[in-house]
């Protein structure tokens, strides 16, 4: 016991109060992070922290008629095919409830959705069924549209890793393409879909 008091003190005298502080922190989030519940809450808000607006794609792609060709339905069975949002500017996102980018984005999509929900198509993907989707959203008081896909989507359009979202214009240029939690409701991406409004 004498030892343990020694290197206590020692360990005491070499830090300061507020670096023993942090260390109790940095412990607590350690010892949070053992547990699956309050892992998932700590690794959304340290994702949400530190999102940041996506960026205007350099090289712009544009969907073909045949990127525009799959179904999905919404939570009743009602089939939609994508060729529907041709001529309109349209957010895909793809994204799961398991997924801590996914969840830590759906604040600012719901933002962005509150704001544009009228005026730009917001297509929201996943592969879960509606037993999972709709306690999600209604737990977090989201109202996002949220479908799951009947087709494989098209080349230009898959990813490896979700969330991926993509911003598309009037025309079916692909003007903003992020992979990963971004922050969507911010100046620049407002500005960007105002833009595309108006063309």
């Amino acid at each position: 016991m004498g030892f343990l008091r020694e290197q206590w003190e020692k360990y005491r005298d070499r830090k300061t109060k507020a670096g023993i502080v942090l260390d109790f922190v940095f412990l607590a989030l350690f010892l949070a992070m053992l547990n699956p519940t309050t892992r998932k809450v700590i690794s959304s808000s340290v994702i949400r922290y530190t999102m940041t607006a996506p960026k205007v794609e350099k090289k712009i792609n544009s969907l073909a008629d045949v990127d525009y060709n799959w179904r999905y339905q919404d939570k009743d069975g009602t089939e939609i095919n994508f060729s529907e949002n041709k001529g309109k500017v349209v957010l895909l996102n793809f994204w799961a409830t398991w997924c801590p980018p996914c969840v830590a984005e759906m604040p600012s999509l719901q933002k962005l959705y509150d704001e544009y929900g009228d005026r730009v198509e917001f297509v929201l993907i996943t592969n879960e069924g509606f037993n999972i989707i709709d306690p999600f959203m209604t737990k977090r008081g989201l109202s996002l549209p949220v479908y799951t896909a009947i087709d494989p989507v098209s080349d230009i359009l898959q990813s490896k890793s979700i969330p991926v979202t993509y911003l598309i214009s009037k025309k079916g240029e692909i003007i903003l393409s992020k992979t990963g939690a971004a922050k969507w409701h911010s100046d620049k991406v407002k500005q960007v879909i105002d833009n595309l409004l108006v063309e």
